[in-house]
């Protein structure tokens, strides 16, 4: 049929050969929802020898879970007259307790289920006790009571983490009840479990399952400290001729903790092969060999903007700003164009791009990290009228004579010098954070920095034209500068 519609039958049947059942309740009304409850009752309450554990009544329609709670409530409250009845009312007060209603998104969130650890069963010891008298004999009966009371024990272990015990946990819990013996059961609050049984064995229960507990707080514990690593520091690694690729969180937790605390070596699992990293700066090789590029980021470092810029506009890629006379940001600006240029200077303004300047952040880290020192030149770049606005939204442009690269001069009086961009009635020139980090000679149409020996792979960062006293310096990377501001002067 469709759906249940509430006759005992059904559960009769099931009764016979099964410890669970469920019945759709597809097709059934308001009407019909206390008449699903009197059969499920009147069969469960019956005394007769049944296999049948646990009924469940699966309801599609949303708008029938109230109606069926409710009825389940008026059914628990029912007065009770008979035994039989009563039999019944426990029967509907479990059915609740085991209740599951799964709802819509934008309902109550589900209820955790509770799990019932059964008794094993086992025959009964009898005792056949003769003796002179009846006084005899009812001393030898006490004394075995106080012997049995004596070895047995009981053990509550009240803790919020037990509705968390997986599927496993509870399965070597019942695996216990059944080898060992213990009465394990769980209370309706959920977060209590109680044992019973001889003294030793309820002690090794209780062990057991305090290692579960004590696995599932350490296993959360890794999860937050993973979680709150992630916001501040990210680990990635690179294979050959791909991008770089961010650990798990746990793995980069762990990665963390290693370099803190000065390990040289710490093992990863990537794409299921195991590898040693090298630390702080990698590699990452394993068995045979193979070796795998890593990089460590500081996010609180790339996500912080520098603390003298000004607030910009919403959804504000972009913007410039023009700095006072007379402060110390214009002075330093002015002093570093001045020593070398003197034109008048008409204007300075502050270029703010976060997008741009966070990746230069994260390529500084990552050079310093590499080299082993830090760097971040302040050099010039000349620019013309039809340049400006690309320079300040995305990237720096490119000459040849020392490679295919973008040229900064470490002198202003170069890049102010017409015949390094296009002659203007203003000049307009920027002063640039450049990473130069470890450089050499460059030469004509090179498209990349050249590699430090024949004997490695790695590259320098940028060339120059002299490399012991250079004039400029060019670099082959884009996130490897910044134009950081733009000064106009006639």
């Amino acid at each position: 049929s469709p759906g249940w519609h509430g006759d005992p039958q059904d559960i009769q049947e099931a009764r016979k050969d099964f410890t669970s059942i469920s019945f759709p309740a597809l097709g059934t009304g308001e009407w019909q929802t206390p008449a699903m409850l009197d059969a499920l009752v009147e069969v469960v309450a019956k005394k007769s020898v049944n296999t049948l554990r646990l009924v469940r009544i699966v309801i599609f329609q949303t708008a029938m879970l109230t109606d069926f709670y409710n009825s389940m409530l008026k059914k628990e409250n029912t007065d009770v007259q008979e035994e039989e009845d009563t039999d019944a009312q426990e029967a509907v007060t479990d059915l609740q307790d085991e209740a599951i209603f799964t709802r819509s998104k934008g309902n109550k969130p589900q209820k955790p289920e509770r799990f019932v650890f059964m008794d094993k069963e086992v025959d009964p010891a009898c005792f056949h006790i003769c003796g002179d008298s009846q006084a005899k004999v009812d001393e030898a009966k006490q004394w075995v009571k106080d012997l049995i009371l004596k070895e047995q024990d009981s053990s509550i272990i009240t803790d919020d983490d037990i509705i968390n015990l997986t599927t496993s946990d509870r399965q070597h819990i019942s695996n216990m009840i059944n080898t060992i013996g213990v009465r394990v059961e769980q209370e309706s609050s959920q977060d209590k479990l109680t044992m019973e049984g001889i003294t030793k064995d309820v002690l090794k229960v209780t062990n057991e399952i305090q290692k579960m507990l004590q696995r599932i707080r350490s296993e959360e514990e890794l999860s937050r400290s993973a979680e709150l690593a992630s916001t501040v520091v990210e680990w990635q690694y690179q294979q050959q001729g791909g991008q770089y690729q961010s650990f798990d969180l746990i793995h980069n937790f762990h990665l963390e903790q290693a370099n803190e605390t000065k390990k040289q070596h710490v093992e990863v699992t990537i794409q299921g092969r195991m590898y040693k990293v090298t630390l702080p700066n990698g590699p990452a090789t394993d068995n045979h060999g193979n070796s795998l590029d890593i990089r460590h980021i500081d996010k609180e470092a790339h996500d912080s903007l520098p603390q003298y810029w000004d607030t910009m506009t919403d959804n504000s890629l972009c913007q410039s700003f023009p700095i006072q006379p007379g402060t110390s940001e214009h002075d330093e600006v002015l002093g570093l164009f001045q020593a070398t240029c003197q034109n008048t200077v008409l204007k300075i303004e502050r270029i703010q791009n976060p997008s741009l300047w966070r990746n230069l952040q994260i390529k500084k880290q990552e050079m310093d990290s590499k080299n082993c020192h830090q760097n971040n030149e302040k050099l010039f770049h000349g620019t013309c009228p039809h340049t400006r606005s690309m320079i300040i939204m995305a990237s720096l442009f490119a000459a040849a004579a020392y490679g295919n690269g973008t040229y900064f001069a470490v002198e202003a009086s170069y890049s102010a010098d017409d015949t390094s961009s296009v002659p203007d009635s203003q000049g307009q020139k920027y002063l640039c954070h450049v990473l130069t980090g470890d450089f050499t000679k460059g030469q004509r149409d090179m498209i990349a920095p050249p590699a430090k020996s024949k004997l490695t792979t790695k590259l320098y960062d940028s060339v120059t034209d002299d490399p012991t006293a250079p004039s400029m310096f060019i670099v082959f990377n884009d996130i490897q500068a910044y134009a950081a501001y733009l000064i106009t002067f006639i």
